[in-house]
């Protein structure tokens, strides 16, 4: 897990927000469309409790003053695989063969962000993985030919490229009695890999050609002729390898609690462009950093 410098954000307390999220021991919760952006007052996810997201949902937005979690939940936002590329079609009489389909690309993981006031914490595992491309499909054989050039092998399909990882960013209040923010750090497991691109497709082989021969025809010179054979077609060549994708950024920080008193929301939607304006600002000074550091 990569942990970057701690900095400083004000966590100002909204009031006026009473939606809760329960989620029972051993269930799963679905995130869907509508449930892409979140403002919680009191978030509970229950002993092996598991969230996933429908496939339409591209990112997940979290923001719970009070958040209780208990031991083996599970976010799994991992992107899904590319559909492999279709076989070429068989050809005949004396045709080249056809190039296989391309593998799809994998699609990205979930970006995931969450900003919560912890009360408790279990262990929790998110995963963000980006799904694996497609292979790409097979070229067909060459066609076999007698009297002429036999078909030439078709091309293998491209292998799909691999999925991103989602960026991933919890910002955390602790608000349990007796623990620290060290000690909750340790219990979260964040996975945010970049998936391997689909192989490339087999290489279609040439089709067989024929030796000459002779027959018997009466001619000028004589009474058999000579029938020229045709040459083996070359064989096609094999798909490229789907480029991987690149890991997801990962940022975990804990919340310096403001002297700011609470204030009043006309709305959560107001409520969530505040919280993405915090972040993009958080993560913008991040992004500095990193550049400072790499260029160092």
């Amino acid at each position: 897990m990569k942990y970057l410098a701690t900095l400083a954000l004000a966590f100002t307390p909204f009031a006026g927000l009473a939606a809760d999220l329960s989620i029972p021991a051993g269930k799963t919760y679905v995130v869907g469309i509508d449930q892409q952006e979140m403002v919680l007052d009191t978030l509970r996810i229950g002993d092996g409790a598991k969230i996933t997201f429908s496939s339409a949902v591209v990112g997940w937005r979290v923001q719970a003053r009070h958040a209780y979690i208990g031991k083996d939940v599970v976010i799994e936002g991992n992107g899904s695989a590319g559909v492999a590329g279709g076989a070429a079609k068989p050809v005949s009489d004396c045709a080249n063969g056809e190039i296989g389909g391309n593998g799809g690309d994998g699609s990205d993981g979930v970006e995931i962000r969450l900003q919560l006031g912890i009360e408790a914490l279990g262990d929790l595992k998110i995963l963000a993985n980006g799904g694996n491309g497609g292979d790409g499909g097979a070229g067909s054989d060459g066609a076999d030919c007698d009297g002429a050039n036999a078909g030439e092998g078709g091309n293998g399909g491209d292998g799909g490229e691999g999925g991103r990882g989602g960026d991933i960013t919890i910002l955390y209040q602790v608000l349990a009695k007796g623990v620290s923010g060290d000690d909750l750090v340790k219990r979260i497991h964040i996975r945010s890999e970049g998936a391997d691109g689909g192989n490339g497709g087999d290489a279609g082989s040439g089709g067989a050609g024929a030796d000459g021969y002779y027959i018997n025809r009466k001619t000028l010179t004589g009474s058999r002729k000579w029938v020229e054979g045709g040459e083996g077609g070359l064989a096609g060549s094999p798909g490229s390898t789907g480029s991987a994708g690149n890991p997801g950024r990962i940022l975990v920080d804990q919340l310096i609690l403001s002297s700011a008193q609470p204030v009043e929301v006309k709305s959560s939607a107001t409520t969530i462009m505040e919280l993405q304006r915090q972040i993009e600002r958080l993560r913008a000074r991040v992004d500095k950093l990193e550049a400072k550091s790499n260029g160092q």
